[in-house]
C-alpha cells in the first residue's frame, strides 16, 4: 500500500512483480509503522544485528543506539519517512527520532545502483540528521550484506555507524519474538502483523540455513545445555512433560536445520563449479541418522578426473551408553573410471568400513586460512566397491557449521581435487 501512494508502483501496475524492491520495502516497513517502535522495529533489528556480530564489528554500537532511541515523536507521522527526496538522491526509509536518525537502504535481488550509492546516502543522512547520532543500515540477502559491508565499511566517516541486517536474520529475529518470552506481551493484532511478515519473507526465499543451533539457542554456536531439554532424574521435582516436549523440539529443529543446510549446499554447487548428483538418506532403528549429497566436478569433463565428491552428515550412532558426536564430512572418492551416479550413501560407507583396519595417512591442509586434518584411506578390492580406489576426506564438527561455511565446502572440494599430487605421507 505505502509503495503505491508514494508512486513507486505505476497506476497500471506494469512495473509490479515479486522482485520489486520498493514493494518489499513498503510491505515490510509499512506494516511495522503501525506498531510502537519498542515493540516492532527495535527488537526485530536488534535481534538481526546480534545474529551477525561475527561479521561486523559495529553491530554492538548500533544495538546500543537502537536501545537508547528517544521516541517522544513516536506517534508523529514524521517518525518514519519513505523515500525522502534529497539533491544527492534518496534513502529508502528514514527513521527520525529525537536523538538518532536511521537511514535504510533496501535491496532484494539487485545490487547497488552505483559504486558511490552508499557514500551519497551517508552524506544525505548526515545532512538530514545534523548533530543527531546516525545509523546507515543496509538490508539485503546475507551474501550481499557481507560483501557490501566489507567493501564499504572503511570508507564511511566516523560520524556514521554503518551496519547491515540480512533479510534472513530479520526473518529469524521475528520468529524468535513470536516463539520467545516476548511473544506473550503482543496483542493478537501485533502477532498477526509479525506473522504475516514472517510468511512474506519466507515466500521471498529467506528462510534459509543459518546455523545448526538456529531456533534452539539464542546465538549461533551457543551450546545446547542437556539439562534444559532432556529428562532429569525422576526423584527430582521437574516437569517431565516439558522436558519431553523440549527434547522433541530439539530433534525437530535439528532435522529442519540439516535439511536447510543440505539445500543451501546444493544451491551453491553450480556457482562453485560442481554438478549435483543425488541426495541419500540412511536410517537406523527407523531414525534418519546418515545423510549424503554427491557431486561431480564440472570443469573436469575433459581432464580425466572421474572422482565423486560428497558431503556426509552423520548424526549419531544408536549406542545409548556412548553416542557419537555428530559429524560433517567432506569427501572425494577416486576412481579410474567414471563413478556410477547410482551409488548410494550406504555403498559409499561400506567402501570405507570394509577397510576399517586400513592405516590412514593424515596431514594438515589449509583452506581459506583454516587448518584442518586431511585423511586418506585406500579402498581394498575396488572391483567389489564400484571401482572406488581411494578416499580423501575431512571431518568437521557438525554443530560448528554456519551459513558462512557453505561456499567453504566447495573450497575443500577444490583442495581435495589436488590430491594425490600432494599425497599425505605415512
Amino acid at each position: 500500500m505505502v509503495e503505491e501512494f508514494y508512486g513507486k508502483i505505476s497506476r497500471s501496475g506494469s512495473n509490479l512483480s515479486d522482485n520489486l524492491e520498493d514493494k518489499l520495502t513498503g510491505d515490510f516497513f509499512g506494516t511495522l509503522r503501525y506498531m510502537d517502535f519498542y515493540d516492532g522495529l527495535q527488537p526485530i533489528l536488534c535481534g538481526a544485528l546480534r545474529k551477525s556480530e561475527k561479521q561486523q564489528e559495529t553491530s554492538q554500537d548500533a544495538i546500543q543506539l537502537l536501545k537508547n532511541v528517544n521516541c517522544t515523536n513516536i506517534r508523529d507521522e514524521e517518525h518514519i519517512k519513505f523515500w525522502p527526496k534529497h539533491d544527492l538522491g534518496e534513502l529508502d526509509v528514514l527513521l527520525n527520532f529525537d536523538n538518532c536518525c536511521i537511514g535504510i537502504e533496501v535491496k532484494f535481488q539487485s545490487g547497488l545502483s552505483s559504486d558511490d550509492q552508499l557514500m551519497r546516502e551517508a552524506e544525505i543522512l548526515c545532512d538530514l540528521a545534523k548533530d543527531k547520532a546516525k545509523i546507515l543500515l543496509f538490508i539485503a540477502g546475507h551474501g550481499s550484506c557481507v560483501s557490501v559491508y566489507r567493501e564499504y565499511k572503511d570508507d564511511m566517516g566516523k560520524d556514521v555507524c554503518f551496519v547491515f541486517a540480512s533479510w534472513e536474520d530479520i526473518l529469524q529475529s521475528m520468529k524468535d519474538l513470536l516463539n520467545g518470552g516476548n511473544g506473550s506481551k503482543y496483542t493478537f493484532g501485533q502477532k498477526l502483523m509479525i506473522s504475516d511478515l514472517v510468511r512474506l519473507l519466507t515466500r521471498k526465499g529467506f528462510d534459509t540455513f543459518l546455523s545448526m543451533t538456529n531456533g534452539i539457542s539464542d546465538k549461533p554456536g551457543q551450546c545446547i545445555e542437556k539439562e534444559g531439554y532432556f529428562m532429569a532424574d525422576h526423584k527430582n521435582n521437574t516437569d517431565d512433560t516439558t522436558k519431553y516436549r523440549n527434547a522433541a523440539y530439539v530433534v525437530f529443529m535439528t532435522y529442519k536445520n540439516v535439511d536447510k543446510l543440505l539445500k543451501a549446499i546444493n544451491s551453491k554447487s553450480q556457482e562453485c563449479g560442481y554438478t549435483f548428483i543425488k541426495r541419500y538418506e540412511e536410517t537406523c532403528a527407523g531414525i534418519v541418522d546418515d545423510l549424503w549429497l554427491t557431486f561431480s566436478k564440472e570443469a573436469n569433463s575433459g581432464s580425466g578426473d572421474t572422482s565423486l565428491y560428497a558431503v556426509n552428515i552423520f548424526l549419531t550412532n544408536t549406542n545409548e551408553e556412548h553416542p557419537s558426536n555428530p559429524t560433517f564430512s567432506v569427501l572425494r572418492y577416486v576412481s579410474s573410471n567414471a563413478v556410477s551416479k547410482n551409488l548410494t550413501g550406504k555403498e559409499l560407507v561400506k567402501a570405507l568400513d570394509d577397510n576399517a583396519n586400513t592405516e590412514r595417512d593424515t596431514c594438515d591442509i589449509s583452506v581459506d586460512g583454516i587448518t584442518m586434518t586431511l585423511h586418506q584411506r585406500d579402498i581394498n578390492n575396488s572391483k567389489k566397491h564400484a571401482d572406488l580406489q581411494r578416499c580423501y576426506y575431512v571431518d568437521l564438527p557438525l554443530m560448528s557449521i554456519s551459513k558462512e561455511d557453505i561456499k567453504w565446502v566447495f573450497h575443500i572440494f577444490d583442495e581435495l581435487s589436488k590430491q594425490p599430487k600432494n599425497m599425505c605421507s605415512q
